[in-house]
């Protein structure tokens, strides 16, 4: 595969998991990429070693101590350091090929409003984006002519397959859930259990977020989010089932009673080098079948009814945009209390469920979304809640 100039990439949050992954993949491809930028929080070690590997012109670190200590070293390239967004959004000249988002949590949301302006296409693994920028992100992006692409494997899966068919010919779709590290406890046994048994995740090497939103299913309840807003799909068109192997990652049923079952080895490599590729490309050894042992695929939904963060998604997505994205702010708090020991794990469920079904809160919820002050004023707001409650 050839290329007549190098793609510019651009890598937000470089030095967690999807950063990581992504330099990998492009430290391979170096005559075909070009990381211009690098985007990180505090990880001074990683990004050090980041900046001598790739020498990007731009690198944004959010974190004030390690910035001021990382700019006074002398690299053997020149680049541009910056601790605050909106001075590198003024500096930048480039509007980048590709820009990777894998800045976890709600913080992401901000660096995907600059770089919708900055960006031919945003591969996107921060889900908290879709969910909390929601539509009006989607059509700001249409209006900038940026490309939005979740490199998250369900999504990405969905992608594939219903780009290539009509959305009216959809009768329905299924996002797989492994099941997380409690499927076969009882809900009575999960109650209080330390955090240390939740970031056991059976399948995928994650980051601590994340693992604690697939251990409650808020991950799932963050993904048919995503897929309703991404894909235009009605809620009740969006369901899930339990699949152990984590081999399938989702399953598309058409109305003329064709399945479709997208799989792929539980590596986030796949789809972001898909994605880097444009699907372009192609690799001759293929481990997905070579493994001689018999390949069982077993579907489940009877034990989704323990995981109520699953259903809370539900209820935000019929309340409204403003609740989804109060769904999201709320775990993303509640989480960071559990890490931190002061919230038994219960009460990520108990407190999420109590605001949402706050009636008070109704009329707001209604209240459509048209610009980004609304979206940071609803998160504002559920902040607030959080506290009060």
């Amino acid at each position: 595969m050839s290329f007549k100039k190098k793609i510019s990439v651009a890598v937000l949050g470089s030095t967690g998991s999807i950063g990581k992954t992504s330099l990998k993949i492009l430290s391979k491809y170096k005559g075909k990429f070009n990381v211009e930028l690098l985007a990180c929080n505090s990880n001074k070690k990683v990004i050090i070693n980041q900046i001598k590997k790739f020498k990007p012109k731009y690198v944004i670190i959010s974190d004030l101590k390690v910035f001021n200590k990382i700019k006074k070293i002398k690299f053997k390239s020149k680049i541009y350091f910056f601790n605050c967004l909106d001075k590198f959004v003024k500096k930048n000249k480039i509007k980048y090929d590709k820009t990777i988002l894998g800045i976890s949590s709600i913080g992401g949301l901000k660096f995907a409003f600059a770089f919708v302006g900055l960006s031919k296409q945003i591969l996107v693994a921060n889900k908290e984006t879709i969910v909390c920028g929601g539509k009006f992100f989607l059509k700001l992006a249409k209006k900038k002519n940026c490309d939005i692409v979740s490199i998250d494997s369900e999504h990405y899966c969905l992608n594939s397959i219903l780009k290539k068919n009509n959305i009216d010919n959809v009768s329905k779709v299924y996002i797989t859930a492994s099941g997380g590290p409690f499927l076969n406890k009882k809900k009575s046994q999960i109650k209080k259990i330390d955090y240390k048994h939740a970031l056991k995740h059976p399948k995928w090497k994650m980051g601590k977020k994340i693992s604690i939103d697939s251990a409650t299913f808020a991950n799932k309840g963050l993904e048919i989010i995503e897929a309703s807003y991404l894909f235009n799909l009605h809620p009740k068109n969006i369901k899930v089932k339990i699949h152990k192997e984590a081999k399938i990652h989702c399953a598309i049923l058409l109305k003329n009673g064709l399945v479709y079952l997208v799989a792929h080895n539980t590596s986030m490599e796949i789809p972001i080098k898909n994605s880097l590729f444009d699907n372009l490309f192609f690799e001759n050894k293929q481990s997905f079948y070579n493994n001689k042992k018999n390949f069982i695929f077993s579907f489940d939904e009877l034990n989704l009814n323990k995981f109520k963060m699953l259903f809370l998604a539900y209820k935000a997505l019929s309340l409204g945009e403003r609740a989804c994205i109060f769904y999201n702010v709320i775990n993303d708090y509640l989480v960071e209390l559990y890490l931190n020991r002061k919230i038994f794990f219960y009460e990520i469920e108990h407190k999420l469920n109590k605001i949402l079904n706050n009636k008070k809160l109704r009329n707001f919820f209604r209240k459509k979304i048209n610009n980004i002050n609304d979206i940071n004023e609803t998160i504002a707001h559920a902040k607030f809640h959080i506290i009060k409650n």
